[in-house]
């Protein structure tokens, strides 16, 4: 997970109602066992394919869920729209510089 649902797990005062993923094989089976269908607005569920696999370094299990890691987090919500700069701020003071 990463984005809102990532940052939800590290900083409970983030809230959200998207959650982001990312998923570097098989989408479309994971697609379809968690029976998501694409739509051209209004997502509720974002599965990302990462150009690369250096964001899945660093990545936490927290509540038995795999995590990106905190900084990757940050750097996902920092660019969305909406809340994700608010979002990103709270990974920041809650969980990035209490580990510093």
């Amino acid at each position: 997970m990463t984005g809102f649902s990532g940052a939800a797990r590290y900083a409970p005062s983030v809230r959200y109602q998207r959650a982001m993923a990312y998923v570097s094989r098989d989408v479309e089976r994971i697609t379809q066992n968690l029976s998501l269908k694409e739509v051209t607005s209004g997502a509720n569920f974002t599965l990302l394919t990462p150009y690369d696999e250096g964001v899945l370094y660093g990545t936490r299990a927290v509540e038995g869920i795999c995590i990106a890691s905190p900084v990757q987090v940050y750097l996902d919500l920092f660019g969305m729209k909406g809340r994700g700069e608010e979002a990103a701020q709270a990974m920041l003071d809650e969980v990035i510089r209490r580990s510093w």
